[in-house]
């Protein structure tokens, strides 16, 4: 039974190395190597660098390092047997090493306010892939919208040498944002001020804000509550504000007791509509637009639990335009401010930045946003 089963163990490692070798002829190179550093006694562990590489495809270490580059022409032949080699050896780049000769880390830090709200992660995906394409790294921090968090990460990440840094502040202000990071390329995503200290990347706010004003005025709904978030939290202030040259325009009064502030959460949300609607019905609003989808969907489900129907007795639009929004029983009314084009554009300005980092004016890209009508209206 013994040699039997040696005799076909065997005969398996040997139909293993016929397949390996047809799917890759350098297999074969690569264990013939292996053979014969076994027999000289060397150090199978030791690490393959770039003269390894050269060695071992009959070219100079700069012709290794310019076929893996490809910032300098090498004929394709070339290429190819370099690669073969790579492939062959196991060959890694030292990416230490070469972040200390290049002075580059190839990574940019994306800090945001809440990777649970679905807005951030569909931001972050075009961030990322815009700056991937271009051989850089993201890695991501959560703020939590506290201003420690957002100095703790911000100065993390400097020290850490990022060659670039996308934000969206909550708390911080951006002259100390600028301060905290020095002169490491910057994008900020938030609103445009009068004199801008980083490249900035904002949405036109008041433009969906005005249109959804105008659209509740058209079914006759003038009666508006605005909820937004923490007082001194963007992006509540600068939408609330819109709200109100908004309604100012429509000629609609807008007392106080229809302004509310929670957080930005579903829960935050809940518990707005829940001070709203445990007030006699007939003091209800007509309308209620939310300073985000999360919150109205909070506000949502404190009218369901109510029996308080949407849009009969009430009509909620929300902003963001996150993905759930249109997967609702009652679809949600929202203003788009597409997260993917922000985040996409705060890479493209980012790398420009980095290219050109002695650039004296500062970019300002200015976002469009726009009304899409659903259920709930």
């Amino acid at each position: 039974m013994t040699g039997s089963w040696e005799h076909q163990t065997r005969a398996h490692r040997g139909s293993l190395v016929t397949l390996l070798t047809e799917v890759d002829p350098g297999f074969s190179l690569g264990l013939k190597r292996a053979s014969k550093s076994i027999c000289k006694g060397e150090d199978l562990g030791k690490t393959i660098n770039i003269s390894d590489v050269a060695a071992d495809a009959g070219v100079s270490r700069t012709t290794v390092s310019h076929a893996l580059s490809g910032n300098s022409p090498v004929s394709d032949a070339t290429r190819k047997r370099v690669q073969e080699s790579v492939h062959r050896l196991g060959y890694r780049p030292n990416l230490v090493a070469r972040s200390l000769r290049l002075q580059r880390t190839h990574t940019v830090a994306l800090l945001v306010v809440d990777i649970a709200n679905p807005y951030y992660p569909a931001l972050a995906r075009s961030a990322i892939d815009g700056l991937a394409a271009k051989g850089y790294t993201t890695f991501i921090g959560n703020t939590d919208g506290k201003a420690e968090t957002e100095q703790k990460l911000l100065e993390d990440s400097v020290a850490r040498n990022a060659d670039g840094i996308i934000i969206t502040p909550m708390s911080l202000g951006f002259n100390h944002i600028r301060t905290i990071v020095g002169s490491t390329p910057l994008v900020i995503i938030g609103y445009t001020r009068a004199t801008p200290v980083a490249d900035m990347v904002s949405t036109l706010d008041a433009q969906g804000i005005t249109e959804a004003v105008a659209h509740l005025c058209t079914s006759g709904r003038t009666d508006i509550a605005f909820v937004s978030g923490p007082v001194d939290h963007e992006p509540g202030p600068t939408r609330l504000n819109a709200f109100r040259d908004a309604a100012n325009k429509a000629q609609i009064t807008v007392p106080p007791t229809r302004i509310l502030h929670t957080s930005f959460t579903r829960d935050g949300g809940h518990i707005a509509g829940a001070t709203i609607f445990s007030q006699d019905p007939s003091t209800h609003p007509s309308a209620i637009i939310c300073a985000n989808d999360l919150i109205a969907i909070g506000v949502m489900d404190a009218a369901h639990e109510r029996g308080i129907r949407i849009p009969e007795d009430v009509a909620i639009i929300g902003f963001d335009n996150i993905e759930i929004t249109g997967l609702l029983t009652t679809k949600l009314t929202t203003i788009d401010n597409s997260a993917a084009e922000v985040g996409g554009k705060s890479a493209d300005v980012l790398l420009k930045r980095i290219a050109d980092p002695g650039a004296t004016s500062f970019q300002v890209i200015e976002l469009a946003t726009r009304l899409i009508i659903r259920d709930s209206t």
